[in-house]
């Protein structure tokens, strides 16, 4: 049986984790599961993103197997490399630029510390936050720079492929409260973040670096500094509460700094700090577990 082209292969993936992800819905709807005293909204979130997780990793390896008749380690999430050392760089690079962010706006006079939450309840929200976070960091990358990525790189190129899916991102974020706030930067902030993530694949030849970045960009956006996370304000004390006073289009406003130039700022300053790390020969070793496609990448 011929494959299907690869393009043909990511919007077939992309349909049937939407199918899936209506019938998950429906099912809630059908169960009345909803935020209540039963039902607290931090553990609702949880259940819907370790669902939602389960199912575009489960699809996506699947495909991968039987559809594109590759190895699944090519996605990018593979243990034969260094995943524990790149997943703590990752890590470091979403708490560091979510830190820069705090330090712009402090600096320039737009935030200012408005309170912070006592040790035990900083330590209890941090902690609920971080298995939501990681399993929707890794929900999200798996499926778009994870499969679709991968397949559109392989179809059209790394430069097309990340263009294609750094638009797709910002799009699936435009249902969020506030996104239509100021659209155009959120769109921008939000596409800017996943070039970034996208180039960390090309260097390190893997997923885990993106990974790391993306579950404490979130992780310390929200519970620890007190942003809104992409729209959503935490529904539990922040280690940090930020009163922000300085215009919209710099902070972000009520969608976070994603929809903010102090975002883009700190993509920048992060996208420099890893391309030095890249051109030192910090990541040259690494096991390449991806196609022969992404190994002919423009990587200088």
């Amino acid at each position: 049986m011929p494959m299907l082209p690869p393009w043909m292969r990511a919007l077939a993936y992309l349909t049937v984790v939407a199918v899936l992800v209506i019938a998950l819905m429906a099912a809630f709807a059908i169960l009345h599961l909803r935020p209540g005293p039963g039902m607290p909204a931090l553990a609702l979130a949880f259940v819907s993103e370790i669902l939602l997780c389960i199912i575009v990793v489960a699809v996506a390896l699947l495909a991968r197997r039987f559809v594109d008749r590759r190895d699944c380690g090519s996605l990018g999430f593979s243990f034969r490399t260094a995943w524990l050392r790149l997943l703590g760089f990752g890590m470091l690079f979403g708490a560091g630029m979510q830190c820069f962010v705090l330090g712009l706006d402090a600096a320039l006079g737009f935030s200012h510390l408005a309170g912070h939450a006592d040790t035990a309840g900083a330590a209890r929200t941090i902690m609920l936050a971080l298995p939501l976070f990681i399993v929707a960091a890794l929900a999200e990358e798996m499926s778009i720079r994870g499969y679709v990525f991968q397949n559109l790189w392989e179809q059209w190129g790394f430069l097309p492929a990340m263009l294609a899916t750094a638009t797709l991102f910002a799009a699936l974020h435009l249902s969020n409260p506030n996104a239509r706030a100021q659209l155009g930067l959120t769109l921008l902030g939000l596409a800017a973040y996943a070039i970034w993530a996208c180039w960390s694949i090309v260097w390190t030849k893997s997923l885990w670096l993106a990974l790391g970045c993306h579950f404490t960009w979130n992780l310390f956006e929200g519970p620890v500094l007190g942003f809104p996370v992409s729209g959503i304000d935490m529904p539990a004390p922040t280690a940090l509460t930020q009163k922000l006073s300085g215009p919209a289009w710099f902070t972000g406003g009520a969608f976070g700094p994603e929809a903010g130039l102090s975002s883009i700022l700190a993509l920048c300053a992060g996208f420099a700090v890893l391309r030095v790390l890249y051109r030192r020969g910090t990541f040259a070793r690494l096991v390449d577990t991806r196609g022969e496609y992404a190994r002919d990448a423009l990587t200088g």
